[in-house]
């Protein structure tokens, strides 16, 4: 059998050079930061992948997740609701695919209404997307419809555990439009959403039919509170080796001896029975 697929932190940051050039260095883009050093890694060890894999990944917008995956030949169905990040997904994997490699399906498909068969995935992520989805409670069914028994669902999202009172407060212009969610002013169609462990647990976990297994979280009072949230925000898509720094030293304290503060995100493994 082959080893199961790994994405340590400094592997991505080679492979994001490799698909976008040296320049992310400076400055990324695709919002490839400090989280997506932590959730990429997680996500790939708790997916349990080994080449030749199939993953489903949900709402992928233009993230060089699926292709760091095909670098480690896996096969991944991008399954996007904006036409032209599917545009975009393709032109990238046809222009950095090489032999041996994972083949990526990008698709044009709404969360609300997956184009899958029942219980067709065994391996499905949501990687920082679900909160961005205004109406989720038909995602979560969805994503329980596809997933196939002894499925793996890998789920990042947003986290309060009661009530968030703002987001980048003093940094930039949120309107709260509803409990624990956001929208920003100056971008009339954005929408984010913090989860608690109820509503986690009504929208995501019980629609699966299955449990969780394994939970992480990340982004507690240094990364978050002092860093992202704060007006050194400015820095966040700069110097992106800062990221994997803080995401090989900082975090891994934080998770060990900060974790009575609240994350910013949590991220969890679903096993349908």
């Amino acid at each position: 059998m082959s080893p199961t697929v790994q994405l340590p932190a400094l592997r991505c940051l080679r492979y994001e050079v490799a698909l976008n050039g040296w320049r992310v260095l400076k400055e990324t883009i695709n919002d490839f930061s400090l989280w997506r050093l932590i959730e990429y890694p997680w996500c790939t060890k708790a997916l349990d992948l080994r080449p030749g894999d199939l993953v489903l990944d949900v709402g992928t917008g233009t993230a060089t997740y699926p292709h760091m995956l095909a670098r480690e030949g896996v096969n991944t169905v991008v399954l996007e609701l904006d036409t032209e990040r599917v545009r975009w997904q393709q032109r990238k994997a046809n222009a950095s695919r090489r032999p041996g490699d994972g083949t990526i399906y990008p698709v044009v498909a709404d969360a609300t209404a997956l184009p899958i068969k029942d219980g067709a995935a065994r391996r499905l992520s949501a990687i920082s997307s679900l909160e961005h989805i205004p109406d989720d409670t038909p995602v979560g069914r969805e994503l329980g419809r596809v997933l196939a028994h002894s499925g793996v669902l890998v789920i990042t999202i947003p986290y309060t555990r009661s009530k968030r009172c703002h987001f980048f407060k003093g940094v930039r212009p949120f309107r709260e439009v509803e409990p624990n969610a956001f929208v920003q002013e100056s971008k009339p169609g954005s929408f984010f959403r913090f989860y608690t462990d109820e509503t986690i647990e009504k929208t995501y976990i019980k629609p699966s039919g299955g449990r969780v297994v394994k939970w992480g979280a990340f982004g507690r009072r240094i990364l978050n509170g002092m860093y992202h949230e704060t007006r050194l925000t400015k820095y966040w898509r700069r110097y992106v080796i800062k990221d994997w720094l803080l995401a090989k030293i900082v975090h891994p304290l934080e998770e060990q001896f900060g974790i009575d503060t609240e994350p910013l995100y949590v991220m969890f493994k679903i096993v349908k029975d």
